[in-house]
């Protein structure tokens, strides 16, 4: 199979969530095709799915937010957001679309192929940062490549886990459609397989921040596949010295299989580190301050306590 040429994909893959950065009601993974069977998700759907199910290597390439692109290659989930789809986590994007401002200091910490980290290097400018935490040398060389397609010269990357100590440890690498969600423990999802295991270094982010000499961190992306503890667990410096706002991934599954658990998570967040809790709200996709009792959604915003008003009021 051939793969689609970029002239002719590039109208059809870029759904409203991309274009407008709008946040959208009851978020569902890949709803244009799963759920509302558009027809145009499911022209692309049907390349994704024969890609999928040959186990051909199709790459592609597709327009993202600020004028950007990324590579893909059909068959994976990271290909059914953005190719069949048009948008990847569009509350969460359209959330950072509010808060990130020229001159900016972001850290994706579990970067994968750097969609998040593509969109903050745009919106924090030349006069900005972004440092980019990537553990796993396959998709550390696609953020480089998405990087360097892009043009972007404010971006570190940093070849290492973030955890809680300094050290070395086995990272899980997914196979196949599940690609991207390596892990330090067990998978989040029944259907992932193992591809292999890679050593990769460990770093706590305090050491990582130091040692490029950044005088401020504004904000904070965690998706680690439920190591996000131990990110927290080493960046007790930043937290309270930087003060930067975050928005972690909480899985509970995830967590426990590397004894953590999202209440405790939330707790340490809550407690000793005075940050207050928002979430995205299933009825409108916008940020709202979580209310007792109620769960958590898959992404949270965490809010230092002194800016929790403004916080709210602009939410």
């Amino acid at each position: 199979m051939n793969a689609p040429s970029v002239g002719s994909v590039y109208a059809a893959c870029l759904a409203p969530g991309v274009a407008r950065l709008k946040p959208r009601p009851g978020w569902m993974f890949a709803e244009e095709y799963y759920d509302q069977r558009r027809w145009l998700a499911c022209r692309r759907g049907a390349l994704w799915e024969a890609a999928r199910e040959k186990e051909l290597a199709v790459p592609i390439t597709v327009r993202w937010h600020g004028g950007t692109t990324v590579d893909l290659t059909l068959g994976n989930d990271n290909s059914l957001c953005l190719y069949v789809c048009g948008s990847f986590e569009p509350n969460e994007f359209a959330f950072l679309d509010k808060v990130l401002r020229p001159g900016m200091v972001f850290v994706d910490v579990g970067a994968n192929d750097g969609y998040f980290t593509l969109f903050a290097a745009r919106r924090v400018g030349p006069a900005g940062r972004v440092v980019a935490a990537e553990p796993s040398s396959r998709e550390r060389a696609h953020l480089q490549r998405n990087l360097g397609r892009n043009g972007l010269d404010n971006v570190s990357v940093i070849p290492a886990a973030i955890g809680a100590t300094s050290g070395l440890a086995d990272l899980h690498l997914a196979h196949g459609v599940h690609a991207g969600h390596n892990t330090l423990g067990g998978f989040a999802h029944d259907d992932v397989v193992r591809a292999s295991l890679e050593r990769v270094a460990i770093e706590p982010l305090d050491s990582v921040i130091a040692r490029l000499g950044l005088a401020r961190v504004d904000f904070v992306k965690i998706d680690v596949e439920g190591a996000e503890a131990r990110v927290i667990a080493g960046a007790s410096n930043v937290l309270t010295s930087m003060r930067p706002m975050m928005l972690i991934e909480v899985n509970d599954k995830a967590l426990r299989a590397q004894n953590h658990c999202a209440e405790s998570l939330i707790e340490t967040l809550c407690g000793d580190l005075r940050y207050e809790i928002f979430v995205f709200s299933p009825i409108t996709g916008l940020v709202e301050p979580r209310r007792d009792g109620e769960p958590l959604s898959p992404n949270v915003v965490a809010v230092p306590c002194e800016r929790a008003e403004e916080m709210a009021a602009a939410a």
